[in-house]
């Protein structure tokens, strides 16, 4: 059946290749692991494309332009780079000769140039392990293997476990020794290569994640003194409200303000590292049970000793991260609480200004129309005195008797419905307006 005429969607190959964007490496005993992980800052990025294509260059290899994943064989070892967020990790693959089978961490088979060009990797170093890969002797018991090769480790943190499907012995102490390099030694049982590499990837994975999941714990521990002192202060300024009755509310609110900012501050510095820290702890323990570790006799196992000795750091860590969020949304809880009573307060100022200027507002309509009456009565007096004049200086201009009692009481009334008239036209107007 042919397809290649259908239109793909626009990411198919992407989504398709993340699926294999994380191969086993193929590795059939012995063979000598040398892995670096280092953290690379966003700024550190091109210079570390610089430096890998010198490497490349070197070998007659050319480094492909955006990848951030890399595969050679340079024939005396094989290399693998991967770039992740902020760290890349590095994995040299070494022959192993029958001496080195003797005493795995003997001899260092790097050649010089692989050497300078690794003192020269930007970043800085977060991993450096050693893990020699050997064909586990068939009529050699475990503890026997254990007891022969743990003067190569610190007695005292020295741990072994069977690992895998096929029952590998793992051996390791998780210490940095003098020169930098954390030891680990596998006795390979299984016979297929693929195997191999994907129980070493899952021992590097752990170290490698076990490593990232401890960088907040510094951070963490540092939090631990300023999340007291905010925490004092939160219910300093909390029994404040309760006590101040409304009376400083302005200047609690302030301080609140300054504690939710210093509070979020704190949210957006840490929150990565503590989201990040819980995310990798959480892979370590997928990745010990993917190992299906059982213990060897005498012997800490590996995954018993990981889990107990990571446990307080996950606990410190998580206990930081809940603390923050939990500090950010009573903060927030007591900023509402506060600004609430605020509102409800200015509101009844508000209530009781409007009742203020309501009463005056009546006290002004009853002047007014004490004023209006007032008006009135002005207005009658003069208008019909005005009138009197004139019907006095008439009928002497035309020599008719004139009586103004009975012109006023007729004038009055007359004067006092045009007033009147007057006034209501003019109220009908401000309504309409």
């Amino acid at each position: 059946m042919d397809i290649e005429l259908l239109d793909n969607f626009a990411h198919r190959q992407l989504l398709n290749a993340e699926l294999h964007q994380h191969p086993y490496e193929p590795l059939s005993p012995p063979v000598r692991v040398f892995y670096i992980a280092m953290l690379v800052s966003p700024e550190q990025r091109g210079a570390e494309g610089i430096h890998l294509q010198r490497l490349l260059e070197h070998f007659g290899h050319k480094l492909e332009q955006g990848s951030n994943r890399i595969r050679r064989d340079f024939g005396d070892f094989r290399f693998k780079m991967e770039c992740h967020q902020e760290f890349t990790r590095y994995k040299f693959v070494f022959p192993v000769s029958d001496q080195m089978q003797q005493d795995p961490f003997a001899d260092d088979p790097m050649p010089p140039f692989l050497k300078s060009w690794l003192t020269g990797l930007p970043g800085k170093i977060l991993i450096a392990m050693d893990l020699p890969v050997l064909p586990c002797p068939t009529d050699t018991p475990q503890t026997t293997l254990v007891e022969r090769f743990s003067n190569c480790f610190n007695q005292q943190a020295l741990t072994a476990s069977q690992a895998g499907r096929s029952g590998g012995l793992v051996i390791s102490d998780f210490m940095i020794r003098s020169d930098g390099i954390v030891r680990m030694l596998l006795f390979s049982r299984s016979s297929m290569p693929s195997q191999n590499g994907r129980l070493v990837l899952r021992l590097l994975e752990i170290e490698t994640y076990r490593m990232l999941a401890l960088m907040a714990l510094p951070d963490a521990k540092a939090l631990l003194r300023v999340l007291q002192h905010a925490n004092t202060r939160l219910t300093e300024i909390t029994e404040a409200i309760a006590e101040s009755g409304g009376n400083k509310d302005e200047e609690l609110l302030e301080n609140l303000t300054a504690l939710a900012s210093h509070v979020e501050k704190l949210v957006a510095a840490n929150y990565h590292r503590l989201s990040a820290s819980r995310v990798y702890f959480n892979m370590i323990t997928q990745r010990l049970d993917e190992l299906h570790i059982k213990s060897v006799e005498t012997t800490p196992s590996i995954d018993g000793f990981l889990k107990r000795r990571l446990e307080p750091s996950r606990m410190t860590c998580e206990s930081v991260s809940q603390w923050l969020d939990q500090l950010s949304q009573r903060v927030a809880h007591a900023s509402q609480l506060l600004r609430t009573r605020i509102d409800v307060r200015h509101e009844q100022q508000t209530h009781e200004l409007l009742k203020a200027m309501n009463n005056r507002f009546h006290l002004q309509l009853r002047l007014q129309s004490a004023a209006e009456l007032l008006s009135i009565a002005i207005f009658t007096y003069y208008a019909v005195n005005l009138l009197t004049y004139v019907g006095e200086e008439v009928c002497a201009y035309f020599s008719l008797n004139f009586d103004p009692v009975p012109f006023k009481g007729v004038a009055a009334p007359i004067m006092v419905g045009v007033a009147l008239l007057f006034i209501w036209q003019s109220r009908k107007k401000r309504k309409i307006e």
